[in-house]
């Protein structure tokens, strides 16, 4: 692994992942690709390192992709359209930067490690988002079952990663701060949390073990029910004051999620020390942590 690219990685988990790729393998360098210069100067501020490069190319501009992954030996795409409200009224951008935009990257490819970051509601969608990246991840598999020798193209599924750019505890945060009140879909909701830190220990281990033609998923301890972590989140940021106010499911949300289906038989859930063994209210507390 010496040329690198990331793309979307002046992104949460991008910025962390390139940090820690920077700190750890002295001989490589690494290519950003992403277009918003506000989270590219955060990514810059915080890996202020010469190895970086950074590429403001479309991952939909087929000709642009080309150029930048001529000499790649490894790729990790997180860039995508992630947020599922806003994908059900674009639906048309979704396809565009999820599906067409992974079709360039992989076309362009010809290095030896892919990893797609894709999500766990790629499993039985009901949304155009998790229909998007069941599209993206199908075409990783494709690719996987022509690599030729020593070449890997791998997947991994994350649940709701805490701390992200528009997540829901970052937006309950400020509401408690606000208005000392946060607005819920409904309590018995069940879904997959993980911290950053342990997507990039996946990634590691992924690197340095991960097979050809296998997902990860990466979530910590088992899904956990909406009002666990409700509860949670206001013992942290709120009072005893603090309200709850229960709107219902927005469109394309659905009560559970999964992580893979029992005809999926390449699914692997992370390596040993990506993995936690404590209880339920134990990881909460400690992915929820300030």
């Amino acid at each position: 692994m010496k040329k690198v690219l990331v793309t979307g990685g002046s992104g949460f988990v991008g910025r962390k992942l390139i940090c820690e790729l920077l700190n750890r393998y002295p001989d490589i360098e690494i290519t950003s690709m992403s277009r918003s210069e506000g989270v590219i100067s955060k990514l810059l501020t915080e890996c202020p390192d010469k190895r970086l490069k950074i590429s403001m190319t479309d991952i939909r501009d087929t000709e642009a992709v080309k150029q930048v992954l001529r000499d790649k030996d490894t790729v990790f795409h997180l860039a995508a359209m992630k947020r599922v409200d806003l994908s059900e009224v674009e639906c048309r951008l979704a396809v565009t930067i999820n599906v067409v935009g992974t079709m360039n990257i992989l076309d362009a490819f010809h290095g030896k490690t892919f990893i797609l970051m894709s999500t766990d509601k790629s499993v039985e969608p009901v949304n155009c988002y998790g229909g998007t990246k069941l599209v993206a991840e199908r075409m990783v598999m494709e690719r996987a079952m022509k690599a030729g020798d020593g070449e890997r193209f791998m997947i991994i599924r994350s649940g709701n990663i805490v701390g992200s750019t528009g997540s829901v505890i970052d937006i309950w945060k400020k509401q408690i701060e606000q208005y000392n009140e946060i607005t819920v879909t409904d309590l018995e909701m069940v879904r997959y949390y993980t911290s950053v830190e342990g997507v990039v220990k996946l990634y590691f281990a992924m690197i340095e073990r991960g097979e050809n033609g296998k997902i990860y998923y990466t979530p910590t301890g088992e899904p956990q029910v909406l009002k666990d972590v409700v509860d949670t989140v206001i013992k942290l940021y709120g009072n005893k004051e603090t309200k709850v106010k229960c709107i219902g499911l927005r469109d394309g949300e659905r009560m559970y999620e999964k992580m893979c289906t029992p005809a999926e038989k390449n699914v692997v859930g992370g390596f040993a020390e990506t993995t936690s063994p404590k209880s339920n209210a134990e990881n909460i507390g400690e992915i929820f942590s300030p």
